[in-house]
């Protein structure tokens, strides 16, 4: 998204001094083709981020459900694997 944005600059500046060799006409379908790729660039970025944080969630449950799992199975041990072991 900055490499889109850092080019669109670039290029305008190049055709408000003239430099670019790009008629006005030029100037703005290359706009408009970069600023579809910088809301591209924006859509992906903000479903990486969504998926991101489901993710964080669901890593957060797990670890949850695991340290009740391995404080059930130590009550377990202690409560009842001595008995079996007389």
């Amino acid at each position: 998204m900055q490499k889109a944005n850092a080019e669109m600059q670039q290029w305008k500046q190049k055709c408000e001094r003239g430099e670019g060799g790009v008629r006005s006409e030029e100037m703005e379908e290359m706009k408009r083709k970069l600023t579809a790729k910088v809301q591209d660039a924006e859509s992906q970025l903000e479903a990486a981020t969504t998926k991101l944080s489901s993710l964080e969630k669901a890593n957060h449950r797990l670890k949850a459900e695991l340290e009740d799992a391995t404080v059930e199975m130590e009550r377990v041990r202690h409560n009842y694997l001595p008995q079996y072991l007389q």
